[in-house]
């Protein structure tokens, strides 16, 4: 009976351990890293002198199958073995950090993808597009109409203007141009910040992210204006 019960433990044991490792090697992963700071994981198919193939599991678990020219594509990691750089210094393409110094780079492109938050940018676009579009279409005193009947004014009373249009435009221009200071939390590694190159990458992705997150929240603040004028009853003309 003893033996009995120490073959099923041991049975139980080794069905675990079979179900771990078959667990373990179908999420571990081929990977690609770009040079624009993004990465991927899938299946690496192959790479010519111009290409390499490699199908990558978007969000949605879906796989799906890409070409990535090698000018774009710092490095690819096939599972078990050592990462392969394809990257190269070659200042005929504006390429022109060396492995480590592009490495560096691309840390910091990553990180800012990752830790850099872009709500503030939204909201004073937000705030803004809003602001002007209620300016905008604000009606100053009291309008008077054919029957002599006056109507009191306020906002959303006059036509809009081409202001509507601009401000979206010109939002993101003053977004961009300014430079917060970075700081620790931002960096996966706190000794990058010492390195020019890394903070040459994540200035680079942040000040995209704030100008695309500005636009996108001015976008929105006028949208909403423009809701509203449409919805709020009109002055008679």
């Amino acid at each position: 009976m003893l033996y009995f019960l120490t073959m099923k433990k041991d049975f139980f044991i080794l069905l675990f351990l079979c179900a771990y490792f078959t667990s373990f090697n179908s999420t571990a992963q081929d990977k690609i890293l770009l040079l624009n700071g993004k990465s991927f994981e899938g299946k690496f198919l192959g790479s010519s002198a111009e290409l390499v193939n490699f199908d990558f599991i978007k969000k949605s678990g879906k796989t799906k199958s890409f070409s990535f020219e090698n000018n774009r594509v710092y490095s690819y990691t096939k599972q078990g073995e050592e990462e392969s750089v394809l990257y190269r210094k070659d200042t005929s393409i504006y390429l022109f950090y060396s492995q480590y110094e592009m490495r560096m780079f691309i840390y910091g492109e990553k990180d800012a993808y990752e830790r850099f938050k872009v709500i503030k940018p939204w909201a004073t676009g937000f705030a803004l597009g809003l602001g002007v579009s209620m300016y905008d279409t604000y009606l100053s005193g009291n309008y008077v109409c054919s029957d002599k009947h006056e109507v009191s004014g306020g906002f959303f009373k006059r036509q809009p203007s081409l202001a509507q249009f601009i401000i979206p435009f010109v939002v993101p221009i003053f977004t961009g141009a300014i430079k917060p200071k970075m700081k620790a939390r931002h960096a996966s590694d706190p000794t990058f910040l010492a390195n020019e190159q890394y903070i040459e990458g994540f200035k680079k992705i942040r000040r995209f992210k704030r100008v695309k997150s500005s636009l996108f929240g001015t976008v929105c603040g006028v949208a909403v204006g423009m809701l509203a004028y449409t919805l709020a009853p009109k002055p008679c003309q």
